[in-house]
């Protein structure tokens, strides 16, 4: 039994570092649509609203990402985590019943959604980085200082 509550462990900890990578990638959008907002709607309209970005899964949100930073590593990085995520959240829990008796077998594959996690981990604070020079850009548009420099 403790193989099988290891691995369900594991699994839940890969889920909630992709979770909190999709969080965090919002945030760094909404940022960005922030920044775009004060500065330009002066002089159109600028319509975004939290909800076209609010269901969209890490795919898509990386799309978007990528279109407000141009780290191709962490771009890169995040797609090939996207698939791990996919796997995770998608087909972890489909075993036979076979394989769930086999201890060895649910031990390798709880190593493996710890290395999922680990990763996830450290894309995240990576992503992080971003978003925290996104919201310094942020308050400076807001208080009109120039963000070339930041």
């Amino acid at each position: 039994m403790e193989f099988k509550e290891n691995y369900h462990n594991e699994m839940m900890r890969a889920l909630e570092k992709c979770q909190f990578i999709e969080e965090t990638l919002k945030m760094c959008i909404l940022s960005a649509i922030r920044i775009a907002e004060t500065k330009l709607s002066p002089y159109f309209p600028f319509n975004y609203k939290v909800s076209d970005i609010s269901k969209l899964p890490m795919g898509p949100l990386i799309k978007k990402f990528s279109k407000i930073n141009g780290d191709k590593e962490l771009q890169k990085d995040l797609s090939d985590l996207t698939k791990e995520r996919n796997f995770v959240a998608h087909q972890s829990l489909l075993f036979t019943l076979g394989e769930l008796e086999d201890d060895v077998f649910m031990s390798n594959e709880s190593q493996k959604l710890k290395d999922i996690a680990d990763r996830a981990t450290k894309i995240h604070e990576r992503v992080l980085d971003v978003r925290y020079s996104l919201v310094r850009a942020e308050h400076q548009a807001s208080s009109g200082v120039s963000t070339r420099n930041a």
